[in-house]
């Protein structure tokens, strides 16, 4: 798997703990070549496919711009990554940035709004934006940022988040209701 130039550094991290605790968490075995900027995804005895798959959703992770703390999430059985290539929605580079600078708003806000109401975590790196959380969560943040991307005026996604976020919390707390308890 290809990796950006300087997405080696944070996926190896400091005296190589992020790829040690990858390798451990999910029974693999790293081989990065830094000056291909290549990673291979080797399984230790005993992996499963769901943890080869985990491994290399971690690496695309913060190969997408994440940080390794977001990134590592991804081990857990009920969190996703999902990517948008905004250059399919782009006429131009000018269009790109400005498609970009729209999902970050102005100082950030957005993208911490948007983070904040969903929990999901939020990355804009290179020509992607890339979103992790629970599949709800991310479902919600990925029609936001199609809203978004398409032209909607940030007030009118707002309004949208508002309301499917309370419907999520709702729900989830009827889970949480009808959950048995006891032994």
């Amino acid at each position: 798997m290809a990796l950006n130039e300087d997405r080696i550094g944070p996926l190896i991290g400091g005296k190589g703990e992020v790829k040690k605790e990858i390798e451990a968490k999910l029974k693999v075995k790293l081989k990065v070549d830094s000056k291909l900027g290549e990673v291979e995804i080797i399984p230790k005895e005993g992996a499963t496919l769901s943890e080869l798959m985990k491994a290399k959703n971690v690496v695309m992770a913060i190969n997408y711009g994440f940080n390794p703390e977001y990134a590592l999430k991804l081990i857990e059985d009920d969190i996703f990554l999902d990517v948008i290539d905004l250059s399919e929605y782009a006429k131009s580079r000018n269009d790109l940035i400005r498609i970009k600078g729209r999902i970050i708003g102005e100082r950030g806000k957005f993208w911490k709004l948007l983070e904040e109401m969903t929990g999901v975590n939020l990355t804009v790196y290179d020509k992607y934006v890339a979103v992790i959380g629970d599949y709800e969560a991310v479902r919600v943040a990925r029609e936001a940022l199609m809203m978004i991307i398409e032209g909607r005026q940030h007030r009118t996604v707002i309004n949208y988040l508002k309301r499917e976020v309370g419907e999520l919390k709702r729900r989830r707390l009827e889970l949480w209701e009808r959950r048995p308890f006891g032994p």
